[in-house]
């Protein structure tokens, strides 16, 4: 096991049962500590700005007034402070499970280059189901309802959730297997192949064709604008897409020509509708009794579900269904756990309270519709956020320099119970939006594939960027870059129930951030 030098705050050292384990370092037991990375973790503190006052000023709105912030309330305390009213003691990791700041290669972390080394942060890591973020915020999601509150006392209702959705996609899987029993999945896709080169021959000439009327019409609009206002003494200028009355006999040449460029596009556009109808044809093209888009859809789905296919008759050893089973073993050992008596470590409660001043004018209409400017005044909004159980454990940032500058890759793991936005100074969250069960898995960066990239712009902005996936790596960065997932059991917006919010699978390609200097 590696050796960590704690660092702690001084004042909070007191650790029931561990304080004759921690003793000072003087300067050469320091000079000892070489290479093992530091670790730390703070103990029994709070943060409350109670009555003190805090102002951010020097902002301006799009119509460059200013605008200032007042800071009313700010906290940091541990979970179950009743929003910062309790002044219950916070911990942010342990001496077993600390936040460390080490420099790794290798096997700890195998997605760096061959030879190549990085500092690494870390947040506390946990074995246990109920402190590993990404179990728990797995179980909550599908838990829904916020364990320990009023009717949601039941850990096994993720398990007849997940169980529910595990269902209905092996329901999906058995029907296209009866679907496709005869014919078996590789003659499937043999067959779809076939048909799909007529309908990229077909899309090509939907191309092309596109490409010749929005050429006609182009030249129908040269055309038109050189056109004169009346033609052979009698004929006034149509308008733009209608041809003068003279047809083609026109004297005048500008309008003849003009004539004739309108004949062209209506001749364009109807070779283009004969080929984008050609184009539905070829997807429309039937083999073993299903239209090749249904095979097409239908093989695509299964590939979803149960991976590639490599035999007639494939299993589901990859894919959706594996991956739902793999989240319901975890779903089931979260549930297992809470059952016998098992509790998490307490996150944080995290607050602020502020009333942004900002000018205000006031406008009416008056009996014609006319819109008249009032009075501006100063108009005071008042904003609040609360975040309860907040963990932040299974993180990780690896940072190294190469010939490219400073690269990274960064996993966020993050779940709070309970979140929730208000504008109104005095009322209840049936006022307020209010998200349950939280989870963010999100993924930036793989340091082979996709390495996040940081740097100083010439005029001094920062720069954040992922590169674009490439035809040569596409297979390796679809199979190894972590995808990112976004998960909230429950939102209720003004008392109203909006139920799960997910995104899953969330994968970015390409990425380009920068910031901007905003005129004062």
């Amino acid at each position: 096991m590696n050796r960590y030098l704690w660092a702690v705050l001084p004042a909070l050292l007191a650790l029931p049962g561990l304080s004759t384990a921690m003793e000072a370092l003087d300067d050469r037991e320091l000079g000892e500590v070489s290479g093992a990375g530091v670790g730390f973790f703070l103990d029994n503190f709070y943060y409350d700005q109670g009555s003190a006052s805090a102002q951010v000023s020097g902002l301006k709105d799009s119509q460059g007034n200013a605008l200032t912030i007042d800071l009313e309330r700010a906290y940091i305390k541990g979970e179950g402070s009743q929003r910062g009213a309790v002044d219950s003691p916070a911990q942010v990791g342990t001496p077993l499970h600390p936040f460390t700041l080490k420099v790794v290669s290798g096997a700890a972390a195998p997605t760096l280059p061959s030879g190549t080394q990085a500092l690494q942060l870390t947040t506390p890591t946990w074995d246990d189901p109920l402190n590993d973020t990404h179990q728990y915020g797995m179980w909550s999601f599908y838990q829904g309802c916020l364990y320990g509150e009023a009717g949601c006392t039941d850990p096994t209702l993720a398990q007849g959730a997940i169980d529910t959705e595990l269902g209905g996609l092996e329901t999906t899987r058995d029907a296209l297997l009866a679907r496709y029993q005869s014919v078996g999945f590789l003659t499937l896709k043999s067959g779809i192949d076939q048909d799909m080169l007529v309908v990229e021959q077909r899309r090509a000439e939907v191309t092309v064709e596109t490409n010749d009327v929005q050429g006609a019409y182009s030249t129908m609009e040269t055309r038109y604008a050189a056109a004169p206002a009346t033609a052979d003494l009698f004929y006034s200028k149509p308008a733009f897409g209608e041809k003068y009355g003279c047809g083609d006999i026109c004297i005048n040449s500008a309008a003849r020509a003009y004539n004739t460029s309108v004949d062209s596009y209506q001749t364009q556009l109807d070779e283009l509708a004969a080929a984008q109808k050609a184009l539905g044809e070829a997807w429309s093209a039937e083999r073993d009794g299903y239209s090749l888009n249904q095979r097409a859809t239908d093989y695509d789905e299964f590939s979803s579900l149960c991976g590639v296919p490599t035999a007639e008759s494939p299993t589901c050893v990859v894919g959706r269904i594996q991956k739902t089973k793999d989240n319901r073993t975890s779903v089931v050992l979260v549930a297992t756990t809470l059952q016998n008596g098992g509790t998490r470590f307490k996150g944080l409660d995290v607050g602020v309270e502020a009333t942004f001043s900002l000018p205000s004018t006031a406008y009416s209409v008056d009996g014609n519709g006319n819109i008249i400017k009032g009075a501006t005044t100063t108009r005071s909004d008042f904003f609040s956020i609360n975040l309860e159980g907040f963990t932040l454990n299974g993180a990780y940032l690896h940072l190294w320099g190469d010939s490219a500058g400073l690269q990274g890759e960064a996993s966020l793991q993050m779940y709070a119970d309970k979140l929730v936005i208000g504008t109104c100074r005095n009322c209840t969250d049936a006022n307020r939006a209010v998200a349950k069960n939280l989870y963010f898995d999100i993924n930036l960066g793989q340091a082979s594939l996709q390495p996040l990239s940081f740097s100083v712009l010439s005029d001094g902005e920062l720069r954040l960027s992922l590169p674009s996936v490439t035809w040569s790596n596409h297979q390796a960065f679809y199979q190894q870059v972590p995808k990112s997932n976004i998960s909230i059991g429950n939102l209720n917006l003004g008392g109203v129930d909006l139920g799960s919010q997910v995104v899953r699978g969330m994968r970015v390609d390409y990425l380009e951030m920068r910031t901007v200097n905003l005129p004062r």
